[in-house]
């Protein structure tokens, strides 16, 4: 496992936020709507299936086909024992997706520009409530791509007792459900004032 991440990004084309932020920041500037945009979407997917860790560095970035590339997903499917919880003041989850996925408008030179900063998060709202209703539109066949996940994993831990691992499964695509059926406004909303809360230092990452 070790090293595979590095591995895709050898193949993929386009540069990590991060290079590109210290490297090439007129890239991200002559993009950021575009890159705003896929950041909310990919916020939107983070939320609802538990991808953590979606810091600068697991993002690529391709000027030519304008496509934000999502990288290392290892932390899938840890979504929260309580979905409604979410939308609660100080829930850990919320903070957690805040504090990586929010942390990367720092890195669009627009949005540290009190006036252009309104049209960076503008886009990254929209991102974020059209990836959310997209995915309830498709929640059916989402769903059953989380059986098939862990179908697969299963296979690869056969170790595991299949009667409790069904269990576990049906408990995890209820509150995968759970996630999705949630509002989307009501989520951005909350996902904004958990990054308040996590500037202020009221999280603290697991």
């Amino acid at each position: 496992m070790f090293g595979r991440a590095y591995v895709v990004m050898d193949r993929l084309p386009g540069v990590t936020l991060n290079e590109l932020a210290y490297r090439r920041p007129e890239i991200i500037e002559d993009n950021r709507v575009t890159i705003s945009y896929q950041l909310g979407m990919h916020a939107g997917f983070a939320f609802v299936f538990g991808a953590k860790d979606g810091y600068q560095t697991n993002y690529i970035f391709d000027s030519v086909s304008k496509i934000l590339t999502r990288i290392d997903k290892e932390s899938f499917l840890e979504v929260p024992d309580e979905p409604r919880n979410t939308l609660s003041d100080d829930d850990r989850y919320t903070q957690e997706i805040a504090a990586c996925e929010l942390s990367n408008l720092k890195y669009i030179p627009a949005f540290r520009d009190s006036e252009t900063r309104p049209k960076i998060i503008y886009a990254f709202r929209q991102g974020f409530i059209d990836k959310y209703a997209d995915i309830k539109y498709k929640k059916d066949d989402l769903i059953g791509l989380v059986m098939e996940s862990r179908g697969t994993w299963l296979k690869l831990k056969p170790e595991s007792d299949p009667g409790e691992y069904e269990g576990e499964t049906r408990k995890l695509i209820e509150k995968v459900s759970e996630m999705i059926d949630l509002e989307p406004e009501a989520v951005f909303d909350r996902l904004m004032k958990a990054k308040i809360e996590v500037d202020a230092g009221r999280y603290r990452r697991r």
